[in-house]
């Protein structure tokens, strides 16, 4: 079975004003039913809790392939989101929306077994590409590996693209907040940042995450 990602999954979840710590409570017993061997397929799973206004939590995970999506999405976690989503969320998930493909990845686990993996804080980032400069994003996440493999506080990073949609993204994973603020200072930002005029439809929407779980 190959453990290269090249799937996954992002499921924003927004809790009922009242049920945040219930939500909370549900992802970390999410991340029981993953342990061992449960879902050899789900390659990285990880639960985070958004630094926003509402309470909004998400699900992040990575596949070799569909096969593996497809197990996870009719698997135990997702039947108990599904089945307590009227309880605990605002709105129900849109699990088909978030599919999206992996253009690179950098994983080079901390070593830590605790139940966030020695991860602490993550990033979020999605962007869209103008129509004419798709190719153009797409090239520039994937060339861009090779400076994050040189960030040694980034050990987990991936760029995605939502298929059919011109937006990507960028997911990564700190195990400080200092490693996040480098990574912001750091040479994708500023080129980002610095081409956002030309490549963009807009300003890139940025959220800082807390971790609360990982499978790595």
């Amino acid at each position: 079975m190959s453990t290269q990602p090249k799937i996954g999954q992002l499921v924003p979840l927004q809790a009922k004003a009242d049920q945040s710590v219930a939500l909370k409570d549900f992802l970390l017993t999410g991340y029981s039913l993953l342990s061992g061997d449960q879902e050899p397929e789900t390659l990285q799973w990880y639960a985070v809790k958004y630094d926003t206004s509402e309470p909004t939590y998400a699900i992040i995970d990575s596949f070799a392939a569909e096969s593996g999506r497809q197990a996870h999405i009719n698997g135990k976690v997702a039947e108990a989101l599904i089945a307590n989503s009227d309880t605990l969320l605002a709105r129900g998930p849109d699990i088909p929306a978030g599919a999206f493909d992996i253009l690179a990845s950098k994983l080079k686990p901390t070593g830590q077994t605790d139940v966030k993996k020695g991860l602490a804080c993550g990033l979020r980032v999605l962007i869209k590409a103008k129509e004419s400069q798709v190719e153009t994003v797409r090239e520039f996440l994937k060339g861009a590996l090779p400076l994050v493999e040189a960030e040694p506080e980034t050990p987990v990073w991936y760029a995605i693209e939502f298929p059919g949609t011109n937006v990507f993204g960028i997911i990564d994973f700190f195990p400080s907040q200092g490693g996040l603020d480098a990574h912001l200072k750091g040479k994708v930002a500023e080129a980002l940042f610095a081409n956002v005029d030309r490549l963009l439809e807009g300003a890139p929407d940025v959220v800082k995450m807390e971790v609360l779980a990982v499978k790595i």
